[in-house]
């Protein structure tokens, strides 16, 4: 049972946000000033600062929650925002998502277009249709730009201060702890401005969401049931209100206009839910206390969704001949299931039986070529048997035709380094760091591939040209900090596993 929000701490936190925050004449003032969708495009940050605004808040992010790295689940996830994002007209945000491994009932919407959904949350959701609801609701927060619109009124701190502000509040609802040692480190000196979404801002997201849902192909009624859930959920525990209300204020006459709204489209004809069951099958297998929603009962084969959350179970806890035999059974029974491979593969490589992992994966990619977690996989297996020449190229391709499939890099660096291309190790390792908003260490990796390049070559002037954007964003960031002479690293980022090192990089 989540814990009573208003605890001693936590209204330590909340007086010091309201000694700092506008009073609430003025923040209505500033939420009368926010647009309309489709009028939201102006912002006194420019893109670039908005970007680096969004990247400053993940670290913090980072830094201080639990994040599940999965890439099957982060990528069904993101295909789902992708869908409701299409439906915008002209988006103005890129949109990413993240998983927190959290047990609370919960989602937020961060600037830069990244949101957070709590593992809570997913598993709460009956159907694919009621998880997007609240998906679609923070996309139509980021289109709308309530959060940063608001807090940028102020326009007196750094974009580093005002990423820290904005997590350490996030971070305050679920965690009050988390948020009060954020923001000592980043109130020094800094005037913070009202944050909060208004009662307008939720009933004006939630009209885009239900739009968004609805044009998506979604039943509308979806978005109604998860805020009478919320309801429910609220009148069994009294005061302490679940995670996503004390963010997202839930009023009567709100609930009650998203259901006249809902009341006025048609439900589709068809709801399949049955990839969202094993999107809930990983979660229930890899999230924290997990166990409390028993979605999955261990003897169930029944369904595909029950024998993949067994299959998964039995892999986690190294029962590989059993989780070999009921993935090999899902594979037969669906082949366009790219997770069943990804998961059998995953099986062979745990086990160290690496022939037939690249057995698998040459058999996937045949079937899904291109697939950036398949070819992660495939170059792990080749670099584990020797095969770097192979690894290398298969990485460099990728990395050509997607750029932005991040957690290629690492795995390239290493291959590049094996094979003796010291400067494709350093710039790799240098654009992940850019992509994790370490704009130091980032510049720091492309000098060593600028010095590892020979003169005059092609590679060298677009090393040279990409670390000079990079400084130039460096110089912009300073001269952004001098308002609050804060220091560029606020707060550094978590470290889950140990960081590379060239040892690494540079040995068998």
């Amino acid at each position: 049972m989540p814990k009573p929000f208003f605890t001693h701490r936590a209204s330590r936190i909340l007086c010091l946000l309201l000694v700092l925050l506008t009073t609430p004449a003025q923040a209505e003032t500033v939420a009368s000033q926010l647009p309309d969708i489709g009028a939201a495009g102006y912002s006194a940050l420019s893109p670039r600062e908005e970007e680096q605004l969004g990247r400053e808040f993940m670290r913090n992010i980072r830094h201080n929650l639990n994040l599940l790295d999965d890439p099957l689940a982060t990528t069904y996830l993101q295909g789902l925002a992708d869908k409701l994002l299409s439906q915008v007209n002209e988006a103005t945000q890129k949109i990413t998502i993240f998983i927190v491994d959290d047990p609370s009932i919960n989602a937020f919407a961060g600037p830069g277009g990244y949101i957070g959904v709590h593992t809570g949350l997913i598993l709460a959701s009956r159907s694919e249709a009621e998880l997007a609801s609240v998906v679609a609701h923070e996309i139509a927060h980021v289109e709308q730009r309530h959060l940063v619109r608001a807090f940028e009124a102020g326009n007196r701190m750094s974009l580093p201060t005002m990423g820290a502000l904005i997590a350490a509040i996030i971070l305050g609802a679920s965690n009050p702890e988390i948020s009060e040692a954020v923001l000592t480190s980043a109130l020094a000196g800094s005037a913070q401005q009202q944050l909060s979404y208004s009662r307008a801002h939720e009933q004006e997201a939630d009209r885009i969401g239900l739009d968004l849902l609805v044009h998506a192909g979604y039943n509308p009624r979806s978005m109604v049931d998860f805020f009478e859930k919320l309801q429910e959920k609220q009148r069994l525990i009294g005061a302490a209100a679940p995670e996503f209300l004390r963010t997202h204020p839930l009023t009567l006459s709100r609930v009650a206009d998203a259901r006249n709204r809902a009341a006025q489209y048609s439900p589709p004809s068809t709801e399949d839910n049955s990839t969202f069951r094993l999107f809930q099958a990983r979660i229930a297998v890899y999230a924290d206390n997990a166990e409390e929603f028993a979605l999955f009962d261990d003897q169930d084969e029944q369904t595909e969704a029950g024998r993949y959350y067994r299959a998964l179970n039995a892999a986690k806890n190294e029962r590989y001949d059993e989780a070999r035999i009921l993935l090999r059974k899902l594979i037969a029974s669906d082949r366009n299931r790219m997770m069943f491979y990804a998961d059998a593969a995953q099986l062979e490589l745990d086990s160290k039986n690496l022939p037939q992992a690249q057995k698998i994966l040459m058999e996937a990619l045949n079937n899904f070529p291109g697939n950036a977690l398949l070819i992660e996989l495939y170059a792990q297996t080749l670099l584990r048997q020797n095969q770097v020449p192979q690894a290398f190229e298969i990485l460099k391709e990728a990395l050509r035709a997607y750029p932005q499939q991040y957690r290629l890099y690492p795995l390239y660096a290493k291959a590049a380094a094996r094979h003796g291309r010291q400067d494709e190790a350093y710039r790799a390792l240098g654009e992940l760091q850019y992509a994790l908003g370490s704009l130091h260490q980032a510049v720091t990796y492309l000098e060593q591939a600028v010095a590892e390049t020979a003169d005059s070559s092609y590679e060298r002037l677009s090393l040279i040209a990409r670390l000079k954007t990079m400084k130039q964003q460096l110089l912009e960031q300073a001269k952004s900090k001098e308002n609050d002479q804060q220091h560029d690293e606020l707060v550094p980022p978590r470290q889950t596993t140990r960081p590379l090192t060239g040892e690494d990089l540079f040995s068998r």
